[in-house]
């Protein structure tokens, strides 16, 4: 099996938007589009067509391109059940020990509250990847919105069992501010 292609996609002040495509099947999703325009451009200039957005939690600089992509390309939106009400373009909702599918690529979803009290991370183990939205960051974690400092370390502890090789890709760029 190929290894999945990540792409990084710089967004706003400070938000990561992850482009994510399996070359053996063609199939392409977008973890967390805070924006559209600049996801699509990115898709189109590699040839790539999106099939799916994963949103991590309901928060509008996650899910404000949810409408315009899905509007542009026909993909699939996939959500936390936890935050269904507050994630209306979801046509998919997934809860913990969830499995989603990139071709024949698996993640497990992880629902990881504090930040959100619906916020999940999809987990590649095959692929050592977690796309870890904001409950991770280098030098820290996500703020608590929702939840409670307990879950939050419950979070850490959960995330650090992952193998040590586990790449982690989280939704902003805060090291120097956290530093």
């Amino acid at each position: 099996m190929a290894a999945l292609e990540i792409v990084r996609i710089p967004v706003l002040s400070d938000n990561y938007v992850w482009l994510v495509h399996d070359p053996e099947s063609a199939e392409t999703m977008v973890v967390d589009p805070a924006v559209a325009e600049p996801v699509l451009a990115e898709a189109a200039a590699r040839g790539w067509a999106i099939d799916a957005i994963w949103n991590t939690h309901w928060h509008p600089d996650h899910t404000g391109g949810n409408a315009g992509i899905k509007a542009a390309t026909g993909c699939e939106v996939i959500a936390p059940a936890g935050e269904a009400a507050r994630i209306p373009t979801a046509d998919r909702l997934v809860r913990e020990g969830d499995e989603v599918r990139l071709g024949a690529h698996v993640a497990t979803v992880m629902e990881v509250p504090a930040h959100t009290a619906g916020h999940i991370a999809y987990h590649f183990a095959g692929d050592k990847a977690a796309f870890v939205g904001d409950t991770l960051f280098a030098m820290g974690c996500g703020r608590l919105f929702e939840g409670t400092a307990e879950q939050m370390f419950g979070n850490m502890q959960r995330l650090a069992k992952l193998p040590a090789e586990t790449r982690v890709y989280c939704a902003h760029e805060y090291t120097q501010s956290n530093g």
